[in-house]
């Protein structure tokens, strides 16, 4: 089965900082970023990021070149990034949240990287890595930029050229480095501003992590929109102070992880506000949903928020579907919908032939379309096979298998049920581990459960679940009584640990292993 979005005409240039040049021309006054105390318009950013361009080329940047940013949220961060599109480069986001020896690895996995934009304090997360350090803040204070010119640069790129450069985790524990083409984020951002009327009004806030994908399309939303990003000045997330900038500047979008937004609803209940209920748009992807966890605060009276349930992958720019949840009675008795996909962006249902799957019957997810990346940079054999080609009526079409299994609802959206290779073997049953979560989820006694298959003593594989309790005390005896009459007896986890709270990565997802590390995993 394949399920098509919409086609949407785009114009000739798809470059996302042309967009934000435009912007700056018709709206120079307006504002464009905040950070604490400082504010900056249009005019003004866009000189310094022009400033920085010039400097940037006159290194050597230009079409081609892979430049990384090391910098914490500050407006010095947008500068980098603006300047590094405007030499005709792409940026690689090095989060300074990860372990300097992470840093390195990821650094280490492009040879393409000739220049590494850093600041005083983060320049030593990456020393010994390849590309000469840049001190952008170091530029500015001196005022070697000051020669440069505010001008926008020209530089001839294509559609097809690199913005940007994501790193997704590898299997084998080498991060891969995904190359996003301007194409691809352009379609993004255009199909967020187009689907939801995003506007000057429709100011957005930072709140995941600089390495996480998804903060990609957070940090140049607002600006595509010709509106005002604000920048958490905070090198790690602070729902409290994230929660007062939200009321404090009207944020009208936020793009997040599920369980970034249980933190800022949790902060919001207990403060007994609602700057969180008028945020106009909330995107949530890069994790399963937990429906029950934002249900009473969705559906209360007053709350205007809409909210956006999304699935997508790096690999093919961050976002190929999304759904907006309204039905939260439906979610309850299944698994909650991902929707339809962006405009110019087609999702297929295939069998490991590449062949499509029957109605209503579940097989890989795949995505053709203007989204889909460039593929890997410096990848192994393997990890190039998952960018292929299908034949379609009018010829082939480059696609991208995903690894996640899925299937479509008789009213057309999709529905993702796991990954092709998260089935484990436990006592010779094989299982999804995410049917056992929504087993253990869907029980009265549980808030949100997090099931791992983690060796024993002996090491034999043990399904493991981590439980957040509905209300009170739990009792995990009961609980594991209750799972055998609802559950097969294999797919009932053979430990329990209550927790009062996950612990989230930089990128504001579940950390599963910490998780792991807490059974002694």
């Amino acid at each position: 089965m394949s399920l098509k979005g919409r086609r949407l005409a785009l114009p000739e240039d798809l470059l996302v900082h042309r967009v934000f040049e435009a912007q700056a021309r018709q709206h120079p006054d307006r504002t464009a970023l905040t950070c604490g105390a400082e504010q900056l318009t249009f005019a003004e950013l866009n000189a310094r990021a022009n400033r920085f361009a010039h400097h940037l080329i006159t290194l050597g940047a230009g079409r081609g070149s892979v430049i990384g940013v090391c910098l914490d949220r500050t407006p010095e961060l947008l500068i980098a990034i603006l300047g590094t599109l405007k030499a005709g480069a792409a940026y690689v986001p090095l989060d300074p949240t990860y372990p300097a020896e992470r840093l390195r690895l990821m650094v280490s996995q492009l040879d393409e990287i000739k220049l590494n934009v850093v600041s005083a304090e983060t320049r030593a997360l990456i020393t010994g890595a390849p590309g000469e350090p840049v001190l952008l803040d170091e530029l500015e204070r001196s005022g070697r930029l000051d020669a440069q010119p505010t001008t926008d640069p020209v530089v001839d790129l294509t559609n097809d050229d690199l913005c940007y450069v994501v790193f997704t985790s590898g299997s084998t524990g080498t991060p891969k480095a995904t190359a996003v083409r301007h194409e691809g984020w352009y379609n993004l951002l255009e199909w967020l501003r187009v689907e939801y009327g995003l506007d000057g009004s429709a100011g957005g806030l930072t709140v995941s992590s600089f390495g996480f994908d998804i903060s990609q399309r957070g940090l140049m939303a607002p600006l595509f929109c010709g509106a005002a990003l604000h920048l958490l000045p905070s090198r790690v997330f602070d729902p409290g102070m994230a929660y007062r900038l939200i009321g404090a500047h009207g944020v009208r979008q936020l793009h997040c992880a599920p369980s970034t937004l249980y933190v800022l609803i949790e902060h919001e209940r207990a403060l007994g506000t609602d700057a969180l209920t008028r945020v106009g748009h909330v995107f949530i992807g890069g994790e399963p949903l937990t429906v029950s966890r934002i249900e009473e605060w969705a559906t209360q009276e007053g709350n205007s928020c809409v909210l956006l349930h999304q699935y997508g992958v790096a690999e093919c720019t961050d976002v190929a579907t999304s759904h907006v949840l309204a039905d939260y009675a439906r979610y309850r008795g299944a698994a909650t919908p991902v929707g339809t996909p962006v405009y110019n962006t087609e999702i297929h249902l295939l069998d490991d032939e590449l062949g499509e799957v029957p109605d209503g019957e579940t097989g890989e997810i795949c995505v053709s379309g203007l989204s889909v990346s460039a593929g890997y940079l410096n990848a192994s054999p393997a990890d190039s096979r998952r960018f292929t080609e299908l034949a379609g009526e009018n010829g082939s079409v480059r696609l991208y298998r995903t690894g996640d299994r899925g299937y479509l609802t008789p009213d057309g959206e999709l529905v993702v049920v796991g990954r092709v290779d998260a089935q484990v073997k436990i006592r010779g049953m094989r299982m999804d581990l995410g049917d056992v979560e929504h087993g253990v989820r869907s029980h009265a006694l549980v808030d949100d459960a997090v099931v791992l298959a983690l060796p024993d003593a002996s090491g034999e594989p043990r399904l493991v679940a981590f439980v957040l309790p509905a209300a009170g005390a739990l009792d995990t005896r009961t609980l594991y009584r209750d799972l055998l009459n609802t559950l097969p007896r294999n797919m009932v986890p053979q430990e329990f640990t209550v927790l009062d709270a996950f612990p989230l990565n930089p990128n504001g997802k579940t950390d599963r292993r910490a998780l792991a590390a807490l059974a002694g995993g």
